[in-house]
């Protein structure tokens, strides 16, 4: 089969095109025949040189990035009791693990969903990564109908989810994007108000009146965002992790938060993006090949993709 790896860490340039033999899935393992997947910003970390979860990947040692799936079960391990083959799955893996940017890939029972017919293999590979990581961080910081939420990047991957969830449960959200053009892309996934973050200070705007921040974009937005929230106010990063003494010295709380799989919190954003109450956003497709994996790597971390960026493996 073919699979696009990384061989030795460092820019994009190193995903290469490779063969495999198909992998054997083990007892509680689905071999998922893949129709698409999705970039993510833990792929484009690992790609960076980022240690993963499991410590420092060894450079000598391919290792195949993609923590979305979504495809057709090819075959099960001897456990496995939900899906058989024949079923259309989507679903998330550990980025330490990967194996998304291939032609078939392992994953376990408990990081799959099945895919309603109405749902694309494209729109079930976006959801996986961005939809969790939005859905996850919402639920941590106990965002309610009463609150004012600020999203980070509200039109990128996990902020588009974001502002959609978050009004979903009845919350006001403001959100920034990056540049004017962002602004009508802003508004019409449900914004109350978008911010221009390269053309004018959000918190300037904004003061001390945010009871709940969304951060995706890390770096000076996630600094800035610490003067936008009321005293007890909560802030969850998706990009890095808060400074711990800034948030104790403002009396906030503040937590980092990376996707974990949820077969139920999948089923409900398929069932919510099936039933148009939310809206996948696709900022660009690209084809399962070398030039392909690298122009859509370069378009995430240029930070001016709208969405998510998909991967098209089969139509």
């Amino acid at each position: 089969m073919k699979a696009i790896a990384i061989h030795v860490t460092g820019p994009s340039g190193d995903l290469t095109e490779i063969e495999l033999p198909l992998p054997i899935p083990g007892e509680l393992e689905v071999l998922i025949e893949m129709y698409a997947t999705s970039v993510h910003p833990a792929n484009c970390r690992i790609l960076d040189g980022a240690r993963t979860a499991g410590g420092a990947r060894p450079a000598s040692r391919s290792f195949i990035p993609g923590v979305a799936v979504a495809g057709i079960v090819a075959d099960t391990g001897a456990g496995v009791s939900r899906f058989k083959p024949g079923d259309e799955v989507f679903g998330l893996k550990p980025a330490a693990e990967g194996g998304g940017y291939a032609e078939y890939a392992l994953a376990r029972e408990d990081e799959l969903a099945l895919k309603p017919p109405a749902l694309s293999f494209e729109v079930a590979g976006a959801l996986p990564a961005a939809g969790l990581t939005a859905w996850q961080a919402l639920s941590a910081a106990k965002v309610a109908s009463t609150d004012r939420v600020l999203v980070q990047n509200g039109t990128g991957g996990t902020g588009s989810f974001a502002v959609q969830l978050a009004k979903l449960r009845g919350a006001t959200v403001i959100t920034t994007v990056n540049g004017d053009e962002g602004l009508d892309a802003a508004w019409g996934i449900g914004a109350d108000q978008a911010i221009n973050s390269g053309g004018q200070d959000f918190a300037a705007i904004l003061g001390q009146s945010i009871d709940v921040v969304i951060d995706t974009a890390g770096g000076h937005a996630l600094s800035r965002s610490f003067a936008v929230l009321t005293p007890g106010g909560r802030l969850v990063s998706t990009a890095q992790p808060p400074d711990p003494a800034l948030a104790a010295q403002q009396g906030i709380t503040a937590a980092y938060l990376t996707p974990a799989a949820d077969p139920y919190q999948l089923t409900e954003l398929a069932r919510l993006t099936a039933g148009g109450k939310l809206q996948a956003l696709i900022g660009g497709s690209f084809a399962l090949s070398e030039e392909g994996l690298r122009t859509a790597h370069a378009l995430s971390v240029s930070g001016k993709a709208r969405g998510v960026i998909a991967i098209t493996i089969k139509k």
